[in-house]
């Protein structure tokens, strides 16, 4: 026959008691001595555990002499010392690179400029800008290389840049020939009409082609028509033939 609830309840409860008095009864018959050194080390352990944590918790500062905070404060202000040192120093150089960086591309670019302008001055690259075209019509074939000469002054005197004649590239070298047959410019012959391409300030250089008694004047007395024209953008493309020098040479 199957045992009741309650009869289970009851025997579970009667062998948890028995199992209590048993623990109690092998505790207590350990020695005294025995309790004695378990309630020391856990006295120990205790203590143990609260130091390591008010340790953790504490400031490192706190345990320093005031000698040794002296030492430490001064070890961080030569350390700080060093660092400033450093870092003016590093800026000092980079200031430098900068500055030479900067002189190099100035240098660069002058260079740059200057060649060029020598390229330009001695007509060995096509040029475009602002300036005037003269056209001068000579239908009775009365004009000489004396007139085209004084153009030529008259247009470097005004600043001309560059200059061109019938699609020949004038220079400092450039010079004027007439004859029986006509006229020619550094050897090349040129007719009527004459178209002069002139790159430089265009009222300035229009103003001075027009000055009293000029080449303009002269070239009109003799019958010749000339017209001056201001324009925003004049083109150059002609080249002039390179000069070998025979007697130059660098020093």
């Amino acid at each position: 026959m199957d045992e009741s609830p309650r009869t289970r309840r009851s025997d579970d409860a009667h062998a948890r008691h028995s199992l209590r008095r048993r623990l109690r009864r092998a505790f207590f018959a350990v020695p005294r001595g025995f309790h004695l050194l378990l309630v020391v080390i856990t006295l120990l352990l205790g203590f143990a555990l609260a130091t390591q944590v008010r340790a953790q918790r504490a400031d490192p500062l706190e345990s320093l002499t005031q000698d040794d905070l002296v030492v430490l404060l001064n070890e961080l202000n030569s350390q700080e010392d060093a660092l400033r040192a450093e870092r003016a120093e590093l800026q000092s150089q980079l200031a430098d690179l900068e500055a030479a960086a900067s002189e190099q591309e100035a240098a660069a670019a002058a260079a740059d400029k200057a060649r060029t302008q020598a390229l330009i001055n001695s007509g060995r690259v096509g040029v475009h800008g602002e300036g005037v075209v003269m056209t001068v019509v000579d239908p009775q074939g009365a004009l000489t290389s004396t007139p085209f000469v004084m153009t030529l002054g008259e247009l470097r005197n005004a600043g001309a840049e560059a200059i061109e004649l019938n699609g020949v590239r004038l220079s400092a070298r450039s010079s004027f020939l007439s004859d029986d047959s006509g006229i020619s410019v550094d050897g090349t012959p040129v007719s009527s009409p004459y178209q002069w391409r002139v790159i430089g300030a265009s009222h300035t250089i229009a103003t001075a082609l027009e000055i009293q008694a000029g080449s303009a004047a002269q070239m009109r007395a003799k019958g010749a028509q000339v017209t001056i024209d201001e324009e925003s953008d004049v083109v150059i493309s002609s080249l002039a033939e390179p000069l070998t020098p025979r007697y130059a040479t660098v020093r």
